[in-house]
């Protein structure tokens, strides 16, 4: 990954909007302009000392400050190593304040009344203290400088796409494997978590969907991702899963059914491919908006009279996160390009009923919508 031009392009980019200081947490726009590796979400409550300065002070000339905590202040320098573009590291300890610290390492930048572009994940206290720091300078999102590079992807990472893709294939084609009357959807969840992590992949991309659903025993798609219920023959099952691989997220859906299907799931399992299919033909370089491509499959779906059924956008540009900007929904305008990747993953919703749905990382080109993974889309039925 060209880390060092893309932190020069930013830093471009801050000069020409009058700012002379970035401050990023230890999150995916860190890693995508630096190689820094984000730190891992905590899924309880969890406030370590000081942990709102800590992160990348990034100047749009020169300086760049890594500020960590003692504990754990080994790993911030391990990030460091290898990266010439990072000149200074601080690591502060539980008797100095914070806000002591922060504003010692905003000193050495000389901002001097220029704006300041704060991670959108920032803590607010963080920005509080930024802005107490320098008086003088207007604050903005770093997202206004960031997210227009990460949508348009280079070589090097469409091949790490691509590899995920074909990671989370071969996951898949694992888990129906594994997949049986009497299993719960936790089951075959955590068998999904398994089989990325035996494939060295660094942690999923969100929590993983499973849920089994019938007339008989129906399953709210509002509810939990996935419970106890078991399998049982007449079930159709909706998958929504993905993983994260040297720095970048999959994104993946398939549908299955137990037994023989009835012809309604058979109608509107073809109805979701067909919506897939028309919505990555559309997916050309220059022509078509994110919002308009929705309408392409909303259309087919709508006119097979399954409309209300289709309750969710047709899908989000993904990356080194697994929803970014664009969104292939009203009101996004953003015309599509060559180099952006998207999720395009249509489905048909009955409620008190069966579903179907269908999801692939798909990369816009100059003839058409090209996938990152390729297992088939049939219907799949286990007996």
């Amino acid at each position: 990954m060209d880390f060092k031009g893309r932190l020069e392009r930013a830093r471009t980019k801050m000069r020409k909007k009058g700012i002379g200081l970035m401050y990023l947490t230890r999150g995916a726009n860190l890693w995508y302009l630096t190689g820094v590796k984000r730190s891992g979400p905590s899924l309880t409550d969890h406030n370590a000392y000081g942990d709102y300065v800590c992160g990348a002070y990034i100047g749009a000339d020169e300086g760049f400050t890594l500020v960590g905590p003692r504990m754990g202040g080994s790993r911030w320098r391990s990030e460091a190593e290898g990266k010439p573009w990072v000149e200074d590291v601080v690591i502060f300890d539980e008797h100095r304040r914070p806000k002591d610290v922060l504003r010692e390492v905003v000193d050495t930048f000389h901002v001097e009344g220029k704006g300041v572009s704060v991670d959108d994940r920032a803590w607010t206290q963080t920005s509080l203290l930024l802005r107490d720091a320098l008086p003088g300078s207007e604050m903005s999102l770093a997202s206004e400088i960031v997210d227009p590079m990460r949508m348009i992807k280079d070589d090097d990472e469409m091949a790490v796409m691509k590899e995920i893709g074909k990671i989370t294939d071969d996951v898949y084609g694992s888990v129906v494997d594994f997949l049986g009357v009497g299993v719960t959807e936790v089951d075959v969840a955590h068998e999904v978590d398994y089989q990325f992590a035996k494939r060295d992949v660094e942690q999923n991309s969100f929590v993983t969907g499973v849920k089994f659903s019938s007339p008989d025993k129906p399953r709210s798609m509002t509810g939990p991702r996935r419970s106890e219920r078991k399998l049982e023959v007449g079930d159709s099952i909706s998958f929504d899963f993905g993983g994260c691989y040297r720095g970048y997220c999959s994104d993946f859906g398939r549908t299955v059914f137990v037994g023989e299907p009835p012809d309604v799931v058979v109608e509107i399992h073809g109805l979701v491919m067909e919506a897939q299919a028309a919505a990555m033909e559309k997916m050309i370089d220059g022509t078509i908006t994110a919002q308009d491509l929705d309408t392409v499959a909303r259309s087919i779906i709508e006119k097979a009279g399954y409309g209300e059924n289709f309750v969710h956008r047709l899908g989000h540009g993904i990356g080194v996160t697994v929803h970014e900007p664009p969104f292939l929904y009203i009101p996004d305008d953003t015309v599509l390009r060559s180099g952006m990747t998207f999720t395009i993953e249509p489905s048909i919703l009955l409620r008190g009923s069966w579903s179907a749905r269908v999801e692939d990382v798909v990369m816009v080109t100059d003839k058409g919508g090209v996938p990152f993974s390729n297992y088939h889309k049939e219907l799949t039925i286990i007996s």
